[in-house]
């Protein structure tokens, strides 16, 4: 094949998730997340900030957790702008009693939670890249130290009550892979997608994007390395993860790739599907032009 690079403008959508009680997740999502309501229909919903979706719902009643070891979402990952508005987050997830886990990655700070079927949400906010350290590979330097709640929420403006703010947009998504080496997924997102690599964890932990060291996706196979039991469809669990695309014919090109290594996927008018090769549903289509674009920065894990 010809040397490709997935075009750069590539830009993160909402995550769709399965739900067992679409009206439960509206509350939190809204209440104690901050996510604004966009959509409501009887067993779906539409939820990010206003002109961005992060996130669309639909219900599976009575949907329980998958495996542990089934490939799917690790997490999803809102990107916002500043870190008193990281630590507004973490505030309403205290005040609501609920569990969270914070943590600097060095090249980001982070607040872990979880939503009521267990999708977890990762929070962040990108250090200054000044700041950053770099590896031999020239790769970002990653760590997992914790961060202790008192010094975020000493952040000014850590107590006003405010949802996210209308520049969050989707900084990365997380899947779970199940191959060892992760090399069938460094293959499928790098020699076929186009995609760059712009972190790396040893063998187990890969983050891949279009342009400035910008992980998009980031894929582990921590909880499965030599393979996993699929979601079923009880499950609430990960359908869909919505990449958008500036033009059509980014698309094609895409489309014209896949089927030239003779990967399985989908061409429509409204854009085009295929899964990675643990199954992870990916779903490509056109930018609005009316959708504001993101202007954060690096988005990071």
């Amino acid at each position: 094949m010809t040397d490709y690079r997935m075009d750069p403008t590539l830009t993160l959508g909402p995550v769709t998730l399965t739900v067992a009680d679409v009206e439960r997740s509206v509350r939190y999502y809204t209440q104690v997340a901050g996510f604004r309501l966009l959509d409501r229909q009887p067993q779906r919903a539409r939820l990010g900030v206003e002109g961005w979706a992060l996130v669309e719902l639909y219900e599976a009643a009575g949907a329980v957790a998958p495996p542990q070891s089934s490939p799917g979402l690790s997490h999803f990952a809102p990107l916002v702008p500043t870190r008193a508005d990281l630590a507004r987050f973490t505030q309403r997830h205290v005040d609501a009693g609920l569990d969270i886990d914070l943590r600097d990655h060095f090249v980001s700070q982070s607040c872990y939670v979880a939503d009521p079927d267990g999708h977890t949400l990762e929070a962040t906010w990108t250090t200054p890249r000044e700041q950053w350290q770099w590896s031999e590979d020239n790769l970002p330097v990653l760590a997992y130290t914790p961060i202790a709640v008192e010094d975020l929420l000493a952040e000014p403006g850590a107590s006003t009550s405010a949802p996210l703010p209308a520049e969050t947009r989707m900084g990365h998504v997380q899947l779970k892979v199940t191959d060892a080496g992760l090399t069938s997924t460094t293959r499928f997102y790098c020699d076929l997608l186009g995609l760059q690599v712009y972190a790396r964890i040893g063998d187990g932990f890969v983050g891949v994007g279009a342009h400035d060291y910008r992980s998009l996706l980031v894929c582990t196979n921590w909880y499965s390395p030599n393979g996993g039991t699929p979601a079923g469809p009880d499950t609430a669990r990960l359908t869909s993860v919505d990449l958008l695309l500036s033009t059509p014919e980014a698309i094609q090109e895409l489309a014209e790739r896949l089927a030239a290594a003779g990967h399985p996927y989908q061409h429509t008018d409204s854009g085009l599907t295929t899964n990675d090769p643990s199954g992870n549903p990916l779903r490509f289509s056109i930018l609005d032009a009316a959708q504001p674009t993101a202007k954060l920065g690096t988005p990071t894990f």
